[in-house]
């Protein structure tokens, strides 16, 4: 099975699809490749003749610290904006409330979907490229209710996901089974999950409580909001990387053709 060959009708389409799709987020389990699935759809919508921001592909070549600086450099010019101000007292206050296990988890999270905030804010306001994110809002979510502790909040996540906006977002939930996401993740090395952070005596636990607030968000944000759009990408465990993509794409360019910009 080869790209080529399954999605020329798709690729033709797709020249001439003028849509209000800004951003397609990918969102799962650490380990199910949406970083990979990420990169690899990137360049097939461009070879259908979307135009696609390119800077998140930046973000990999910067150092921890470098990332850091970048992400200042993003909040710090919102934070004259009282919207964007509210928004983030939101944030903190929805993470407080909920818990988390440490301190530095509590800034972690919070920081995390603060910065992801501003950027998709700062992209929508300029631009008609389409932004691919392989960890987003609801990737932030997740992250958030991983290790919550209490989950009664004055107020939920989807009404603080609302405030940012998801009307422009195809949001690419890749399903796959336990064992395979964690297979996959104990051969990476990078150490950016907080999956791979825990003592063996907790793994199973938290890879089920992982899975279990994955579903959770998907279920409330296909009941907590018409706006963005969903779409289930089931991940097989012989699936090579480029095949998950290529459903990724299919899923895409029709959430894309279905959403025309609006006339006037």
């Amino acid at each position: 099975m080869t790209w080529q060959k399954v999605h020329d009708p798709l690729a033709g389409a797709a020249a001439r699809v003028q849509t209000s799709i800004r951003f397609v987020e990918f969102f799962g389990l650490p380990g199910l490749g949406k970083t990979t699935a990420a990169n690899l759809l990137g360049i097939r919508l461009q070879q259908c003749n979307l135009e696609v921001d390119e800077e998140r592909t930046a973000w990999e070549k910067r150092t921890f610290v470098g990332r850091q600086i970048h992400r200042i450099g993003v909040i710090a010019p919102r934070l004259m904006d009282r919207t964007f101000r509210s928004l983030c007292l939101r944030i903190a206050r929805f993470v407080v409330e909920g818990g988390q296990d440490s301190a530095i988890d509590l800034f972690r999270v919070t920081w995390n979907l603060c910065f992801v905030s501003a950027y998709i804010l700062g992209k929508r306001s300029k631009g008609t490229s389409i932004v691919i994110l392989d960890q987003g809002l609801l990737q932030g979510f997740w992250s958030i209710a991983l290790k919550s502790r209490r989950r009664r909040t004055s107020e939920q996540w989807i009404d603080i996901l609302c405030a940012i906006g998801v009307d422009d977002f195809v949001f690419l939930h890749l399903r796959g089974a336990i064992g395979l996401a964690q297979g996959r993740l104990v051969k990476r090395d990078d150490q950016a999950s907080r999956m791979q952070k825990v003592a063996p005596d907790d793994d199973f636990e938290l890879w089920v409580a992982a899975d279990r607030a994955c579903r959770e968000i998907a279920a409330d944000f296909k009941a907590g909001t018409r706006a963005g759009v969903l779409v289930a990408v089931d991940v097989e465990p012989l699936a090579p990387p480029d095949e998950v993509a290529e459903r990724a794409l299919e899923a895409a360019l029709i959430a894309c053709r279905d959403r025309r910009p609006r006339q006037g």
